[in-house]
């Protein structure tokens, strides 16, 4: 039977609607597998540092689920955020273990620059900080990455 145009317009939508399904499921997985996610952390600690203890938690529950070595899993901080490193690590030594932990199965903790210079920090101050951890900006950071299919999550 043949299709006429308004049926040729009907099947490329459909056609059209499937790749972006496809698409979507594809965003925060690069090609072969590998995961890709962001956490952002603009937020204080609270009381006892709870927000920050279970931000930590969530990571630690996150990469129990991802396959070894087949992700890319960050945490761009800036503003209040940034007291994760300056204040809770350096103040409870489970934080600051968590954070180790995290580090050393491949999570990277990003820094705003722009976060220190306004607040007149100091890299010293941030617990196991080096000048590789900056970003310029912890929101063009989150941005930059969300375009390159990070999955992008907000606790």
């Amino acid at each position: 039977m043949p299709v006429g145009r308004r049926g040729a317009g009907l099947i490329t939508a459909v056609a059209g609607l499937f790749a972006a399904a496809s698409a979507r499921a594809q965003s925060g997985r690069e090609q072969g597998g590998r995961e890709k996610i962001v956490y952002h952390l603009n937020q204080p600690g609270g009381e006892d540092f709870a927000f920050y203890r279970q931000i930590l938690r969530n990571l630690r529950n996150h990469l129990s689920v991802l396959p070894k070595d087949g992700f890319d899993l960050r945490v761009v901080m800036h503003g209040a955020g940034l007291n994760l490193l300056r204040r809770g690590a350096r103040a409870d030594p489970q934080i600051a273990a968590a954070i180790d932990e995290l580090k050393l199965a491949g999570v990277r903790f990003e820094i705003c620059r722009i976060t220190l210079r306004l607040d007149n920090i100091r890299l010293e101050e941030l617990y196991d900080a080096e000048e590789t951890d900056l970003v310029e900006s912890g929101v063009a950071q989150i941005a930059r990455l969300q375009h390159q299919g990070f999955a992008y999550i907000k606790v």
